[in-house]
């Protein structure tokens, strides 16, 4: 997989620090996976259920915000996150390629394989 820094410090926000979201970015968040889980499943029933149940289908509010896609919603969220908690998110990264690591425990560079447990 290809290093993409705007990916990977979006799906990090969003892991790690999802106590910084509101109940309404939660509920988004939701719909995502939902959203996410119906299109990918192999059962029409499944899906359907899917959606009715977790993908926010017709919440005029969801649907307004996810109207120009998913990532653009999770970017705009981690953004206000990084903006309004700098002081309580840490952005964990290989201190030899710079790339943002799995977690904020990390001592292992998924990227780079750079090793730094001492």
């Amino acid at each position: 997989m290809e290093y993409d820094e705007d990916r990977e410090l979006t799906r990090y926000v969003w892991d790690h620090y999802q106590r910084f979201l509101t109940e309404f970015e939660c509920r988004v968040g939701r719909a995502i996976i939902g959203r996410a889980k119906a299109a990918a499943s192999q059962s029409p029933q499944m899906a359907e259920l899917l959606t009715r149940q977790w993908g926010a289908v017709g919440d005029s509010e969801v649907e307004a915000v996810l109207g120009d896609g998913p990532e653009a919603f999770r970017r705009r969220v981690r953004d206000r996150l990084l903006s309004e908690y700098a002081a309580e998110i840490f952005v964990n990264r290989c201190p030899k390629c710079t790339r943002v690591v799995r977690t904020p425990q990390a001592r292992q560079c998924f990227w780079c394989g750079f090793d730094w447990h001492r």
